[in-house]
Order: C-alpha cells, then structure tokens, then sequence
C-alpha cells in the first residue's frame, strides 16, 4: 500500500494576524431638506437615520471612534454606523444628543470628532465649481472628478480645486496615519495588562466623491484605467449611494503591515463590482501630494 500523498492544495496557511486597524469609509445617510438651514446644520432624515443604523455592526464600541466632516450629517451618519447596536440608542437622536449619550462615560474626549479631509469645498461661483455643479446635477460627478478634474485644475492654475487627485490624497493621509501607528497599536493590543481587544475601529462619514476618489485611485494603480471606470460605471458615474461606502482593513502579519481594501457593488442581487486587494503601502504613499508628506 503506498504512502498518500499530500493534497497542496487544500493545505491552508494560517498566517499570524496579531492586530488590525479596521477602517470604514461612506457616504453621509440621506439628509433633510430644510432651507432655513446652513449646509453644515443639516441633518439626516428619519430615513437616513436609519439607514445609518442599519449599517451597524458592533455591540460593543469601546475600540471604536467615529468621524464626521464639519458638516453634521456626515457626524451623524458616522455615530450612528458606530453604535446603532447599543440598547441605548434608539436611531432618533440628533447629533448633539448622540454625542452626549456615546461621552457620557468618557473622561475625555468625544466618540464622534470631525476631520476636515473629510469635507467638500466647491465653490460655484468658479468655473471649476460651474462644471463641477453641472456634472452633479446631471448625475456625473464622480466621472468629472476622475476624467475632468484634474485637467481643468491644471489648465485654470488653480491647486485650491476639489479634484480627483487632492481629494483622494486626503483620504490617503488619514490611512497612513493608521499604518504609521499600526506597529504601536500591535504592541498594545498583545500587552495582556492593558487587556484589549486585538481590533481598534475607525468610522469615517463623508461626502459623495471622497471615498470613492481615493477608490478608484487605487483601483486604478492596482488593476489600471479600464477597471477603474468599470468601478465608475457600476456606480451610475455618479458616486456612492447613501451610506454606502468601503473599508481598509490594517492587519500586522508576523510583525508586518498588510493593508487590505474591500468594496462590493451589488444591485438586485447580482455583483455588479467588487475589489478584494492587497494593496502595497507604496501606492498609498504616492497618493499623498509632496507638501502634506514634508509639512
């Protein structure tokens, strides 16, 4: 009787993940419409607020601190996506009160902050801003941003415009200052005195064409121009839905950083676009314009 020989391929490699990072990018929920309103004051809609709520995942939140930019539907969104589980939030709250009943055990500090590179500045008085506003209102905002933008940019002389590559080297800033501080956080997450959980959560609510500027940036540089306007296409040229959005997950492999980056675009029940990647840290660091790497 012979010896059985191994079967290679159903042998499984368990790699060491000893921590991860898990960031979560989205647009904002559906917002109100209230003219009495400033665009930073408006909120979500009943609705929104639920939709929001519906993406929530923890029970638990004590690892995790949401984002917003200025704009408080973008907070509102974030808080709710962070702690729609808990028993007790009841998804009706507006933004202060979602801060304070997430702050009330805090010493310190707030569960709900604002980044600013989350934030959309279009001025459309400009004529960047006029086609920039065209291009939304006819429902191709994010195919100007990753065709046009650029190149009108250049043309006017302006680096003060919203564009493809500025908005998508933002969002490259804030994942490198999760992997820079990801060998840190391995190290406390395998202290066993100071008794954490091996996953620290991050929650970023943004606007249409900020998450997925950075997307299809790194889309682009992993699989090239033609899968990226495939990831264009499948969302309508336009952007994310509400509250749809992607995640990058940081895992320390064996002392090592592995920066992964999921996105699925489904509709009916079929797979419209879907992006699972190891992505290398180079790629991410090029996003990053030259004046934010030396300031």
């Amino acid at each position: 009787m012979g010896v059985e020989q191994p079967n290679f391929e159903n042998i499984v490699t368990k790699e060491n993940v000893t921590s991860r990072i898990v960031l979560r990018f989205f647009r904002h929920a559906e917002k109100e419409s209230d003219k009495n309103k400033s665009d930073e004051e408006i909120a979500l809609t009943e609705t929104g607020r639920k939709q929001s709520v519906e993406k929530s995942e923890d029970p638990d939140i004590s690892q995790s601190v949401a984002f917003g930019s200025p704009r408080k539907r973008t907070q509102q969104t974030a808080g709710f996506v962070m702690s729609g589980q808990l028993d007790e939030i009841t998804g009706n709250e507006g933004i202060e009160e979602l801060k304070s009943k997430l702050n009330k055990e805090l010493g310190i500090g707030s569960k709900i902050a604002i980044d600013k590179r989350l934030n959309f500045n279009i001025d459309i008085s400009t004529d960047f801003g006029k086609k920039a506003f065209e291009a939304f209102k006819n429902g191709e905002y994010l195919k100007f941003l990753v065709e046009q933008s650029d190149i009108l940019a250049e043309l006017l002389k302006d680096s003060s415009m919203e564009t493809y590559s500025g908005i998508a080297g933002r969002v490259a800033e804030i994942v490198k200052k999760y992997l820079t501080g990801a060998p840190r956080w391995d190290e406390l997450a395998q202290d066993k005195s100071k008794n954490y959980e091996d996953t620290l959560k991050r929650l970023f609510g943004t606007h249409q064409g900020i998450g997925e500027s950075f997307l299809a940036k790194v889309i682009e540089q992993t699989k090239g121009k033609i899968e990226r306007d495939a990831f264009v296409s499948a969302l309508n040229n336009e952007g994310f839905d509400f509250a749809e959005g992607f995640d990058v997950k940081i895992e320390t492999i064996d002392g090592k950083q592995n920066i992964r980056i999921l996105f699925k675009k489904e509709k009916d029940g079929q797979v419209l676009f879907e992006y699972d990647e190891v992505v290398p840290t180079e790629i991410i660091e090029n996003l990053i314009p030259t004046k934010s790497k030396e300031g």
